[in-house]
């Protein structure tokens, strides 16, 4: 249901994306963000040396936290989790260093929904992400060939490239979740964590 382009181009690139869109007749209908924490056990805790996991909210829903750990396992939890991870101090702490975001504008056009934005590791740009939403159907396998024609005409000098898990689901009966979008964005907040220069390709 939803695909990540990836590209490091410059911030120019979202301004120029933006433009694309209103001059494609898209209506803009506001902004999002995701934010993602990583959580590091403290070091003196043999049983937990080396675990981390990632946590990140996203204003798509702001009552849940998704909290995913190093083998990518996902869990889903009301808001309130923040509130009982808060005292694990003595057990797991937030690596303030390497807090990063997503954030941009959304669009609609038609049954599509269109997400554009920078992604920034701390106060460092990283990379331009373009999300896209096929409404009306929520298996993946159903939509996979329609969203890359879209995705083909909005971004037309972009490469193209299937995330992992979709590629699973399209092979599967399953429904498509938000927690499935959550996990292509661990992904690419991964590649902009090893990403040492900002310009070129990702």
């Amino acid at each position: 249901k939803q695909w990540y382009q990836r590209r490091v181009r410059g911030m120019q690139a979202e301004e120029m994306m933006i433009s694309h869109l209103d001059n494609m007749g898209a209506k803009r209908v506001g902004t999002w963000r995701i934010e993602c924490d990583t959580y590091t056990a403290i070091p003196n805790l043999s049983a937990l040396s080396g675990k981390s996991f990632q946590l990140i909210h996203t204003s798509d829903n702001e009552n849940l936290s998704f909290a995913i750990s190093d083998q990518m396992g996902i869990v889903v939890a009301e808001r309130s989790f923040d509130t009982i991870l808060s005292k694990l101090g003595d057990s797991y702490q937030p690596n303030k260093m390497s807090r990063i975001e997503a954030k941009g504008k959304k669009f609609d056009m038609v049954d599509f929904s269109v997400k554009v934005g920078n992604i920034f590791v701390g106060p460092n740009f990283r990379c331009m992400v373009l999300e896209i939403e096929y409404r009306p159907i929520s298996f993946t396998k159903d939509t996979l060939a329609l969203m890359h024609e879209f995705l083909s005409i909005i971004t037309a000098t972009m490469p193209i490239a299937i995330p992992e898990n979709l590629n699973h689901l399209n092979t599967s009966k399953q429904l498509y979740q938000m927690s499935d979008t959550i996990l292509q964005y661990v992904r690419i907040f991964s590649e902009c964590r090893r990403a040492g220069n900002p310009m070129g390709m990702m």
